[in-house]
């Protein structure tokens, strides 16, 4: 079992251990599950209460839906089982509430697992993504690697391009490292999974706090609010990374064999599940109402962030349509 610290600004400790069969010793708290994940993963905890998980979650109503359940209850911790969503709402609630004392979190989710919540919590208002924000800290976050490998995903190996997409983005080394095992075709095994998974997770903590940021988590936040928020996160994420390296290179910004490295491991592991229509107009109309959008550049490159201005993006998404993979990669 492998542990990190991490310690906020405010001096609020948070500590992330990894490891497997994590759900075994579940806190004495008020269980709050995603309904998918609990019928998945076959367990039936006390003191649980079921909630779908999705984007659309992430609503003042269930808010206040959350709030309800804990006045009842009389907990004053709870653990959150369930996906990036979930863990965001019950995340805002248990922060913005004044009688929850700890709040422990399980994710369930590859995108989950190696971006863990050590930044505060947000939900979303009028299909604008993540529109309200709060701030808070989990105090422990269980990376329970079996989860991701086999009982929820049975390992698609396309789960891979998550962790490696934040090891492009923050550790060089680590993003060759997995991209030469994905190009090789090797097997992924439980043991390797666990290890990617902390490797890439304990990157992404040691970026909090720098001028490093995710590729694509700036354009894939805005790609789910373009599709009022019906888009899945992990697929916002990848077209998001896309587009912005796209934009990278073509303003100069990266070399052509910086975007290639991240595309090969695409093509490899794309699934046409993963294609969506972007609605390039609605996509364009919230960067207008921003003048503009700052995009992550690989941890490569000299610069970790580039500001493009509303006209330069506008210009950049239409320069092709942006649909399907084939048409991307």
């Amino acid at each position: 079992m492998k542990r990190v610290a991490f310690t906020s600004e405010s001096s609020s400790n948070c500590q992330l251990i990894y490891g497997e069969k994590l759900l075994e010793r579940l806190p004495e708290s008020l269980k709050i599950l995603d309904s998918g994940a609990r019928k998945a993963l076959q367990i039936h905890p006390e003191d649980e209460y079921l909630m779908p998980g999705g984007e659309h979650i992430k609503s003042i109503d269930r808010v206040l839906e959350v709030y309800q359940v804990l006045r009842t209850s009389g907990r004053r911790a709870i653990t959150v089982i369930g996906g990036g969503s979930l863990i965001d709402l019950v995340g805002y609630a248990a922060s913005t509430h004044g009688e929850v004392d700890r709040l422990f979190l399980y994710p369930t989710t590859t995108v989950s697992q190696v971006m863990p919540p050590l930044s505060g919590f947000s939900i979303n208002f009028e299909f604008v993504k993540n529109l309200l924000n709060s701030s808070g800290l989990p105090d422990r976050i269980y990376v329970d690697t079996e989860l991701t490998y086999g009982t929820m995903f049975q390992i698609r190996r396309g789960e891979i391009f998550f962790p490696l997409l934040v090891a492009y983005s923050l550790d060089e080394r680590l993003f060759k490292y997995i991209l030469n095992h994905i190009v090789s075709g090797g097997e992924v095994t439980r043991e390797l999974w666990g290890d990617i998974i902390y490797s890439a997770s304990s990157a992404f903590v040691k970026s909090l706090g720098s001028s490093r940021m995710v590729v694509g988590c700036g354009v894939g936040d805005l790609i789910q609010s373009a599709s009022r928020l019906r888009t899945e996160y992990s697929t916002a994420l990848i077209y998001g990374a896309i587009l912005e390296l796209h934009i990278a290179r073509t303003s100069g910004l990266i070399d052509g064999a910086g975007k290639e490295d991240l595309y090969e491991a695409l093509r490899v592991l794309g699934k046409p599940d993963r294609s969506i229509k972007i609605d390039v107009s609605s996509l364009v109309d919230l960067v207008n109402q921003k003048g503009g959008v700052k995009i992550a550049l690989p941890s490569r490159s000299g610069e970790s962030s580039h500001w493009v201005t509303a006209r330069d993006f506008e210009t950049q998404v239409r320069d092709r349509p942006w649909m399907g993979f084939g048409s991307i990669l």
